[in-house]
């Protein structure tokens, strides 16, 4: 081969090279634009902040959602914008506060809740421009009476009898929330409520002691989305398939 030959092939070898890189640094650009943010909310005295990590948070980073963690009370309120998903999997309850004054399970303790009416206010305020909520388990249990949150699950919550082993089905409704989920038996919590006719009851559960129960719901909220999932009190429940499974699809259905 000829020098000429040689520089000429030299030259289109270092031209494809530049190309290829180019198109290879568009691509992580593209990526990183397109990619999804999330906060998850977790942890409070009755439900682990360690098992809610697995088998809700790793699921989201995943599937590609960049997932900043919450275990404490500092929660952007002024910036939820830049999320894509808020999960909140913690009870309303100030469990700080009353484990420090002394109030823990005494008549007084459910009195106290660790998100103020006007940080509630932030959180509807980000559904209804557009944002998308997954409020798992006791995520929308004990909040302020007529608050946001409760607005947001259009539901109240009135307690729960002793856990028993429950039948939990899907109702046919919203599938894509229910994929691949055949009826399973599972010991978990059946939440006694109120719930607003406007949204749509995806998964109810069943037992011989205390009969049918809601246990998934999802509706609009303004521009955005609202999903409430009870099953996963637990480390046994959370690790059913079953339960990792619907919340691998109510984050598939808020991921879109």
């Amino acid at each position: 081969m000829s020098n000429v030959m040689r520089r000429i092939s030299f030259i289109l070898f270092v031209l494809a090279l530049t190309i290829y890189h180019s198109e290879l640094s568009a691509g992580e650009v593209i990526k990183t634009q397109e990619s999804k943010r999330g906060l998850a909310i977790i942890g409070d005295a009755w439900h682990s902040a360690a098992y809610q990590y697995t088998s809700i948070v790793k699921q989201m980073k995943n599937k590609g959602v960049e997932t900043d963690v919450v275990y404490d009370y500092d929660v952007p309120f002024d910036g939820l914008e830049v999320y894509d998903i808020i999960v909140i999997s913690r009870w309303g309850l100030d469990d700080l506060h009353n484990f420090k004054e002394g109030l823990f399970l005494s008549p007084e303790w459910k009195e106290n809740q660790w998100m103020t009416s006007e940080q509630e206010e932030k959180i509807e305020e980000y559904v209804k421009n557009g944002g998308n909520l997954f409020l798992h388990h006791a995520g929308h249990a004990y909040y302020s009476e007529g608050g946001s949150i409760r607005r947001l699950a259009k539901a109240t919550h009135e307690g729960h009898p002793p856990r028993v082993e429950i039948e939990v089905y899907p109702t046919g409704d919203m599938p894509e929330l229910s994929k691949g989920i055949k009826p399973f038996r599972i010991t978990d919590e059946e939440y006694r409520m109120e719930i607003d006719e406007s949204t749509t009851v995806f998964l109810k559960s069943k037992s011989e002691k205390n009969g049918v129960a809601n246990q998934g719901w999802v509706h609009d909220y303004g521009q955005g989305k609202v999903v409430v999932l009870v099953p996963g009190h637990d480390s046994n429940s959370l690790g059913k398939k079953s339960v990792k499974q619907l919340i691998s699809n109510v984050i598939d259905y808020l991921n879109k």
